[in-house]
């Protein structure tokens, strides 16, 4: 994947590829395991050296893209740029925002909605596991592990708001003290000073 990522890199430094216009986005590529995000103007010329740099690239490592799963997401382009992507790359076409290795991309902030997935990632982990079978570093091992791995990978890609952190810290906390997703008073075992 990284030959492709140097390939791509050596096809804009030569000048095949149009300029983005985007000052703030110095790359064109990029790659997560055999996950692939390429950034191209909407131009035939631009569509056809992206598509034979995929095509040299599968012929040279044996990988080949598989067009009928790939997707193309326009950002401010026009019904006939859209008709062109479409009828060059033979791929399907998704609107914007859309969602990336699990992680909602949006140019806009995100709504309560999409951080919703995530405090509900979080939550449905907790019944899985017999919370009260478990003694307080149990389950504080299986908090660490990946109750608060799950909100740090969507945290790489963008920035959680203050509810959505309230909101998983909440269930943290609960699974902590009790096991469960929630708790009430008189379960906690330390005496919190009030204010």
């Amino acid at each position: 994947m990284e030959v492709l990522n140097h390939l791509v890199c050596w096809l804009d430094a030569q000048g095949f590829l149009s300029p983005l216009g985007v000052a703030a986005l110095p790359f064109r590529v990029s790659l997560y395991a055999d996950d692939v995000v390429m950034v191209v103007t909407p131009r035939l010329d631009d569509l056809l050296v992206l598509k034979g740099a995929v095509e040299l690239f599968g012929l040279a490592s044996g990988l080949f893209s598989n067009l009928d799963k790939s997707v193309a997401t326009p950002i401010s382009c026009f019904e006939q740029e859209l008709e062109l992507v479409c009828d060059t790359l033979s791929c399907k076409v998704k609107t914007f925002p859309c969602r990336y290795l699990g992680i909602p991309l949006s140019i806009f902030k995100l709504r309560k909605g999409d951080e919703q997935r995530s405090v509900d990632s979080v939550a449905s982990r907790i019944p899985q596991w017999k919370g009260r079978l478990l003694n307080m570093a149990g389950r504080t091992a299986l908090v660490r592990a990946t109750l608060s791995a799950i909100p740090i990978h969507m945290s790489i890609a963008l920035c959680l708001s203050q509810w959505a952190i309230e909101q998983i810290d909440k269930r943290r906390r609960a699974f902590i003290w009790c096991g469960e997703q929630t708790v009430t008073a008189g379960k906690c075992k330390v005496a919190w000073k009030t204010t």
